[in-house]
């Protein structure tokens, strides 16, 4: 069995174990690591990276010699899995790794709705605003790699030359591998919140929490991206009670009761669940509680993914003040047409109107961005491991031909 090695740029997370499918892995007699690579360039010096579920599993690597050393140390075969972009943004780090041609690089694609800003941007001004927003400079000839690896990429072709690229490719839909990259190395797989709902098929909920109105929480107020300008345009106690107005009114009209799926920061503000005046408000089982809902309603969490798989209906609210923001606005939006889920604005909206009657499809939604209809029904990282020893071993995987096939 192989050492697999999970290459990690920011905090660690308790729930990489479930993830990353680490218990799995270790069942099928894999050792498994997860090295965090952030101090090497500054990009999360100030981070908690405590995690108690994953300790035995997290090595923090402070210097590129102790890099070095690990790599030199590793046995043949081992396997690292990163984001495809980790090793495209720090090409210094390709070089140490592949400084063995013994060791494989599986890279990751996950394709996810283009819900970021509207506005055209400069290749130019975009470049250099990566170089310094990811501290690309350190050290400072990663920079000039990142670079020259970025024009390859778009260039390169044309003379003949080519960019670092990992030994595979894992995707979850076939539309994202490039025409010329190797088909028989390519895995295809499925998002991670289907990975999820694989380990959590057979986790019955309790009967009190099914049936209901399930509303996904994101502490919006408390989202250190915007909460200041969400202060700036809304008072906070307003947007509860106007929240809630719509959720009651949702509630009575179904007939059903509403559950709050708490944040899973919620748990460290204190008096937080208070703000819904009473609703059960639960932690930990979003997917559980999708899974057994009469109706979903979010703004835009990610969360809204377990609806598609699960073919509930789902409405999204909005609001006023969430107008002039454009990380909460174009995401709403965006979920909505791509879902075809209606918007309410809980401002301004005639709680007496309100249509509740839905059809969702999402057949087209979850094809693209959670599972084509050909992956396998097994976890992608396994699944990974299994089909790429295979490949070492000189097996043909004939499962994975028939999903590249399409």
């Amino acid at each position: 069995m192989s050492k697999i090695v999970f290459l990690e740029l920011r905090l660690f997370r308790n729930s990489m174990v479930e993830t990353y499918q680490i218990n799995q892995l270790r069942d099928a007699g894999h050792e498994v690591e997860i090295w965090h690579l952030g101090s090497l360039f500054g990009v999360s010096d100030n981070l908690v990276l405590h995690a108690p579920a994953i300790e035995e599993y997290a090595i923090i690597i402070s210097s590129f010699q102790e890099l070095k050393d690990r790599v030199r140390k590793l046995e043949a075969n081992s396997i690292f899995f990163s984001m495809l972009g980790l090793l495209h943004f720090y090409p210094v780090l390709y070089k140490i790794l592949k400084s063995r041609n013994d060791l494989i690089w599986i890279g990751r694609i996950t394709k996810s709705l283009p819900m970021g800003s509207s506005r055209q941007i400069h290749p130019l001004k975009a470049l250099i605003g990566n170089i310094f927003f990811f501290k690309l400079y350190r050290p400072f000839h990663n920079a000039f790699l990142y670079v020259a690896q970025k024009v390859i990429r778009k260039y390169g072709a044309a003379v003949g030359m080519r960019s670092y690229e990992p030994d595979y490719l894992m995707v979850s839909n076939v539309k994202q591998v490039p025409p010329d990259f190797p088909k028989n190395r390519v895995i295809v797989t499925h998002a991670d919140d289907y990975n999820i709902h694989l380990l959590n098929k057979d986790i019955s909920v309790d009967p009190s929490l099914q049936d209901a109105v399930v509303f996904l929480d994101q502490m919006i107020f408390y989202h250190p991206d915007f909460k200041n300008n969400l202060r700036e345009k809304m008072n906070v106690d307003d947007y509860y009670e106007n929240l809630n107005k719509v959720l009651d009114a949702i509630s009575e009209k179904l007939g059903k009761p509403v559950i709050i799926a708490g944040h899973p920061e919620a748990d460290k503000r204190p008096g937080y669940a208070e703000k819904f005046n009473g609703k059960k408000f639960i932690v930990g089982k979003s997917l559980l509680l999708v899974r057994h809902a009469a109706l979903v309603i979010s703004h835009y969490s990610t969360a809204v993914n377990f609806a598609a798989i699960y073919n509930k209906p789902l409405v999204l609210l909005t609001s006023n003040g969430f107008e002039t923001i454009e990380k909460i606005r174009n995401p709403i939006k965006v979920l909505s047409k791509a879902l075809n889920a209606p918007v309410i604005n809980i401002d301004e909206v005639n709680l007496q109107s309100i249509d509740l009657k839905l059809e969702p499809d999402y057949l087209e939604y979850k094809d693209d961005y959670i599972k084509s209809h050909n992956t396998p029904e097994e976890l992608s990282y396994p699944y990974a491991v299994s089909y790429v020893l295979s490949l070492v071993s000189g097996e043909t995987p004939e499962a994975q031909q028939v999903s590249l096939q399409g």
